[in-house]
Formats: C-alpha cells, sequence, structure tokens
C-alpha cells in the first residue's frame, strides 16, 4: 500500500459558481468542464485562469426534478471517453446523473448519461458557448444472484466509469450507505467495483445491465466514508471522498483495476484545501488536479507530487 504525501497541494484559480452547488469535473486539453447540480455545465479555461465560465449551459440530461426529485441530474461524476460522434473533436463525456436512492422499473436512479457537448468558437477560436445531447442512457437493474460468483454490486447511488483502455464501463458503489447515518454498519462496508462491457455509444439508445451482464467485480475496504468522484487513468480509478470537515475529511483512493485491489490513498484533510469539499479529479498536463466547492467560488488545485509518485513501480 502507498502512502502518498499530498501536503504540497496547490491552488490552480478561483472559478464562479453560477450554480451553488458544483459536482463533477473533467478535463479535455485546458479546458475544465465543471458540472453542476441539476446537470448545468460551465466550461473554465486553466491557462487564461479567467473566474467567468467562458460557457454556461445545461446538458441533454439536465433535470430539475421532473416528475420528483429522484431524477434530478445530481451530475455528481463525469470523465471524457475517447469517443467522438460526427466529427466532433470532443469526445463523449460519460455522466452520473439522478439523485434518488433507489431505482424505478428501468434500474437504479443513479445512471450513466452519455453526453456529446459542441462547442461554439469565435473567429479567433475562443470558446463563448455550448450546447450538449444526451446520446445514450446506461442503467443497473439489479436481479436474481443465485449461480452468480457476484455480489448485488449496489445499494442505490452507484458511479460510473468509462476504461478507455480496455473498454469496459465501471460502476462503483458500496455495500451500504457511506455517511454517518450508517456509522452502525461501518464494520460490515466495503466498496464493491464491478466491471460491464462498454456499449457502443454511437448506437445510442437505453442500455441496461443486469447481473447475467457483469464481467468482473472485486471489493475494497471500506476505510473512508462520503464518496464523491473521480476518474479512470491507465489501469488505475481515482476516487475522491470527504467533506473537508473533522466527520467526513478530504482523501484520496487508488485502485488497480489489474491487480483488483486498493493500490494507494492520501490524506488530503491537511492541504491548503483540506477544510473545502472535494468533489473530484481529472488530470491537467500530467498533474493530477481536483476540484472543490467551496463558497462563495469553487477551487481548482493541483495536488503537486501526488502524480510522479502514483505512477511510481509499487503503485
Amino acid at each position: 500500500m502507498r502512502e502518498i504525501d499530498a501536503s504540497d497541494a496547490k491552488l490552480i484559480m478561483r472559478f464562479d459558481k453560477p450554480v451553488r452547488s458544483a459536482q463533477g469535473m473533467a478535463v479535455y486539453g485546458d479546458l475544465v468542464f465543471q458540472l453542476f447540480h441539476t446537470g448545468q455545465c460551465a466550461v473554465f479555461d486553466l491557462n487564461s485562469r479567467k473566474e467567468a465560465p467562458l460557457a454556461f449551459f445545461p446538458l441533454g440530461s439536465a433535470n430539475a426534478g421532473d416528475p420528483t426529485d429522484d431524477y434530478i441530474n445530481h451530475a455528481n461524476q463525469c470523465m471524457f471517453s475517447d469517443a467522438h460522434r460526427n466529427g466532433n473533436p470532443l469526445p463523449l463525456l460519460y455522466v452520473t446523473a439522478g439523485y434518488g436512492i433507489g431505482a424505478n422499473d428501468e434500474g437504479y436512479y443513479y445512471h450513466c448519461a452519455v453526453e456529446d457537448i459542441r462547442l461554439q468558437y469565435d473567429d479567433k477560436g475562443a470558446v463563448i458557448g455550448g450546447g450538449s445531447t444526451c446520446v445514450q442512457t446506461i442503467r443497473y437493474q439489479d436481479g436474481p444472484m443465485e449461480g452468480l460468483p457476484w455480489k448485488q454490486p449496489c445499494w442505490g447511488c452507484p458511479a460510473w466509469f468509462v476504461d478507455n483502455r480496455e473498454r469496459y464501463i465501471y460502476m462503483f458503489s458500496a455495500r451500504y450507505r457511506t455517511t454517518e447515518a450508517f456509522k452502525h454498519l461501518y464494520a460490515e462496508n466495503e466498496y464493491i467495483i464491478t466491471r460491464f462491457p462498454l456499449p457502443d455509444p454511437l448506437k445510442g439508445g437505453a442500455v441496461r445491465f443486469g447481473p447475467q451482464d457483469i464481467l468482473d467485480q472485486f471489493t475494497a475496504p471500506f476505510d473512508i466514508p462520503f464518496t464523491q468522484g473521480g476518474m479512470i487513468a491507465g489501469n488505475k480509478l481515482f476516487y475522491t471522498f470527504g467533506l473537508g470537515d473533522s466527520r467526513y475529511p478530504d482523501g484520496l483512493r487508488v485502485y488497480d483495476l489489474d491487480q483488483k485491489r486498493l493500490c494507494a490513498r492520501a490524506d488530503l484533510s491537511h492541504t491548503v484545501f483540506g477544510r473545502e469539499e472535494i468533489e473530484s479529479c481529472s488530470f491537467w498536463r500530467g498533474q493530477l488536479i481536483c476540484n472543490t466547492n467551496a463558497k462563495p467560488q469553487g477551487g481548482f488545485y493541483n495536488l503537486g507530487s501526488l502524480w510522479a509518485e502514483l505512477t511510481g513501480d509499487g503503485a
């Protein structure tokens, strides 16, 4: 197990929040695609570090509570694939949507919405707007597990990760909820990482997985509460945790998808952003960066030496 020292984390920039609750985040080139509760997207430039968004628009999967709050797009997690639709230079974005703890007839409210974001540019090539279309949805629905070697992989609030290297999609969940309301179950809890085949996003439509579609699965220790968001890079899944307070300190866990184990962890509670609610992480110029839902502005932080340590031999 590699213990990561992230004490040299640094603020890259503050960003304005057009919507109060900043959530999932992904980087493409020098642009940050920052999502907000209900499924709004703001685009920021890490080069110019302009605090106001270059563009702000709803995702195709945006939902503010229709027909009930269960269907709100919390936009809690997102990451880019390497698939491009109809010549779009920007690849498809995989977003964890949904808000309700539970399921309807189609599967869990927390599902994956595949978004085709189209940016608008001025005559100098600067981003001035954008829009998005949801081209595919992916859901998990509980079913009979008899005769299968898997555990029921979800308590109702999974996060979705696209594996561009091996062409899989992963569902990250836990045996029980990861909040203090379930503290009496902490000793029995565990994280469950489940692999499915990656549906062809260019075929679109609604995809529904069940236990019979699971390709592989492993569990990891429940050693930190309050899941947030992350991404897959190479053969590792990076995941952030915490609210930035004493109940839920900020932290990072890294899971090796080939060796099927927790391979690295970092306590982020004593870093420069340790009192802010961490939300997600991505990579920019070879550096691991994270976003926070601070008040009144959010923040993008560079975790410094973390990248070098995580890619060292033993990670």
